[in-house]
């Protein structure tokens, strides 16, 4: 969120000028006013988010990336500039994917070394749960499987396809920039071939860090790239030169492959899988159109509401579960398609904002380019200080992070970053001196990234749609010979006044909006630190004050329950230490109003934490006591398994509880739903543990009895 108050104070610096000065510049075209209505429209969808607070930190995230999308299209003054920013750009992905390659070769096996010596601190460190239950060998064997057999680098990001949508783009520019540069015929002491060789080492590293990254949906983007590029340089090239640079790129692909698989980086399975991949994207959009068309409540106001106005910003995952399909691989937290997430999260109008926004905006660039892509660049390149401004960026996620350098293996990482920004900038520079970045080539590089994410996700990450709108404005300012790049000037102060009010009541809101979470968060900072040192009062008044400070966090009662659960312990953990009942009061205030009361998990981690108490102090309650524990467990686990219908865990786990509790009939109907679920989905790592299985097999006759025999419980 730090990312999102250095764009607006970046929005601030820039109007300035114009309200000294009375001369307001800007540029406009269509596409511009799809992207404003998609970034409006996703922002305004936090309002319905059940999830309040992730909601409006997310539409946060899509505001400050429309003021980005505006500033690219209205800061640059010049054909030259916003070739400077694309240039910036390449440079940046291609030092991202040298230590995406640094990540494959060296982190990844030194990660898989630790973890084959010690299993369970390697499980503590990157976040899975301490203790292996041997009845969960399922789970086991497919957290060893993810861990020992994946070699995909994902470099600063979380997965490698969001990695492999980042990196096509700029990718796809540098061979659209190195083919005009081919077209370029030598002028007299000055050949074209050592800037084309020099920045043809970048281009290998961001092509083999893609490769490496065995991200499908982004080779498809390539490809299709490729072809529109293909397509435009036979009207550049002869057809020699042409042939010779395809059967270059092939050449240099092929042996990728062929290195890949000779060393364990690629295995067959990326291209015999790929249609069991392209069945689990349908699985995800299946259900994601399920959740679309939800008639809802056919009688009132909340009838199609998905439809018309989606389930908010990152709350797509939460409801996703209502829907997933039994035989679904994963609970996603995205639907992997661009226009099925803008959908989802904001209704129609905003999938049509998208819609318009790529057909008005990748129209113009990609159609035959005017004189202005064809021509000779003149003007000495473009110039220096915005691709040193673009390099700073680096210094400034340092900075605005926060980052302690000395953490970890943070410095290996931006001593990798920082170095291989400074020599590819260094080998880029000759090409963009000599030709420059072409309208076409941005245009190329933002249909890339479009075809990448039609499967997989990252329209809500900013770090991969700005590679998308960063390129759309980009190419929409190099059509200088259009209306699209063409600078427009309003003499007067009163559009930039204008502006600057709007902004004022934009920050206003920001920051009325996040102070409370930032509040919130440092709270649960300062909590972290003081469990660190043993300091559990002041661990405890720092939970309570992030309680008192964001009302919509759920994260304080779910670290105050844990604070509880310590200090219990701490104290011996007996049952007349009433300090225990605490502990599922907490975990249930966090999935109350105002709190999300839709989050499966954490209704099943509040059943878990009473059938926990019920082990170690149950003996030692009255009955009316136990009872109304496990009452409490089975109403935790059935709102669960509401929320996740298609969970033969949760079922059985219900199933289980309501038996504990006389409820036979409930109990024989979830048994039989676990085992129907269990046997639809074919995936180890969702199938109930063997003993579970059998123990359900072996009780269901008895509870169809008893539920017989006797009447219902009340």
């Amino acid at each position: 969120m730090e990312w999102d108050l250095a764009v607006f104070l970046t929005a601030a610096l820039a109007l300035i000028p114009p309200i000294l000065t009375g001369r307001f510049l800007y540029r406009f075209a269509w596409a511009d006013v799809g992207v404003v209505a998609l970034t409006f429209l996703m922002g305004v969808s936090a309002r319905v988010a059940g999830d309040w607070r992730i909601g409006v930190n997310l539409a946060w995230e899509w505001a400050a990336m429309g003021v980005a999308y505006v500033l690219l299209r209205c800061l640059p003054r010049g054909r030259g500039e916003s070739a400077a920013l694309a240039l910036g750009m390449v440079v940046t992905a291609s030092a991202v994917g040298a230590y995406g390659i640094f990540q494959g070769v060296v982190e990844l096996p030194w990660v898989q070394e630790e973890y084959r010596r010690d299993p369970e601190a390697m499980r503590q460190k990157i976040g899975a749960t301490g203790s292996v239950d041997p009845a969960d060998a399922p789970r086991s064997a497919a957290l060893d499987n993810r861990v020992l057999q994946s070699n995909e680098p994902f470099a600063t990001f979380g997965l490698a396809n969001s990695l492999a949508a980042y990196l096509v783009g700029p990718l796809v520019l540098l061979l659209a920039t190195g083919l005009r540069g081919l077209s370029r015929p030598s002028r007299p002491g000055f050949s074209r071939w050592p800037a084309l060789l020099a920045a043809a080492a970048p281009g290998m590293v961001l092509l083999t860090c893609l490769v490496m990254t065995k991200g499908r949906s982004a080779w498809v983007g390539l490809m299709v790239a490729a072809g529109l590029l293909g397509w435009r340089a036979r009207r550049l090239l002869p057809r020699r030169v042409l042939l010779g640079a395809g059967v270059a790129a092939g050449i240099a692909v092929a042996t990728l492959v062929v290195v890949g698989l000779k060393t364990g980086r690629l295995d067959p399975q990326v291209l015999t899988q790929s249609n069991l991949s392209m069945r689990y994207r349908i699985e995800y959009w299946r259900a994601t159109w399920a959740m679309i068309n939800d008639p809802g409540d056919r009688d009132g106001a909340a009838a199609h509401r998905n439809f018309w106005r989606g389930v908010g910003p990152g709350n797509f995952g939460r409801h996703y579960v209502r829907y997933k399909l039994p035989q679904a691989s994963e609970e996603v937290q995205d639907p992997h398609d661009l226009f099925l997430e803008a959908w989802a999260t904001a209704g129609f109008w905003a999938f049509l904002a998208l819609a318009a926004a790529l057909a008005a905006g990748l129209g113009p660039v990609l159609a035959r380019p005017g004189d202005e892509d064809v021509s000779a660049d003149d003007s000495g390149g473009p110039p220096t200080w915005p691709v040193v401004a673009s390099g700073l960026g680096l210094a400034m996620v340092l900075v605005v992070g926060r980052m302690n350098l000395f953490m970890e293996d943070l410095l290996i990482r931006w001593l990798v970053l920082a170095l291989c920004w400074i020599f590819f900038a260094l080998l880029l520079s000759p090409l963009w001196r000599r030709v420059g970045a072409s309208a076409f080539g941005a245009g190329s590089a933002a249909a890339a990234v479009a075809v990448a994410l039609l499967a997989s996700g990252g329209l809500s990450f900013p770090a991969v749609a700005l590679m998308l709108w960063g390129f759309l404005a980009l190419g929409l300012n190099l059509r200088e010979g259009r209306p699209s790049g063409r600078p427009r000037e309003i003499r007067g102060r009163w559009p930039a006044v204008a502006l600057a009010l709007g902004w004022s009541a934009l920050v206003g809101s920001y920051l009325g909006a996040t102070l409370p979470f930032w509040r919130s968060e440092a709270a649960v900072a300062r909590a972290k630190v003081a469990l660190q040192t043993q300091r559990l009062d002041r661990a405890e008044a720092a939970y309570q004050t992030a309680e008192a400070a964001d009302p919509y966090n759920a994260r304080p009662w779910l670290g105050h329950a844990y604070l509880q659960s310590l200090v219990w312990e701490a104290r011996g953990a007996r049952p007349d230490d009433l300090r225990w009942k605490t502990i599922p009061v907490l975990l249930l205030k966090a999935v109350s109003p105002p709190r999300d009361p839709n989050v499966w998990s954490l209704h099943s981690q509040r059943a878990a934490a009473i059938g926990d108490l019920l082990k170690r102090v149950g003996n030692s309650l009255s009955p009316r006591e136990v009872v109304s524990l496990r009452a409490g467990m089975v109403e935790a686990t059935r709102t669960a398994s509401r929320l996740y219908p298609t969970n033969a865990a949760l079922r059985a786990r219900l199933a289980e509880a309501s038996a504990a509790i006389s409820m036979f009939g409930d109990a024989a109907a979830e048994a039989r739903e676990a085992l129907r679920l269990d046997a639809l989905n074919p995936h180890a790592d969702k199938k109930l543990p063997a003993v579970v299985r059998a123990r359900l097999k072996s009780e269901l006759p008895r509870w169809d009895e008893r539920a017989t025999a006797a009447p219902p419980a009340p």
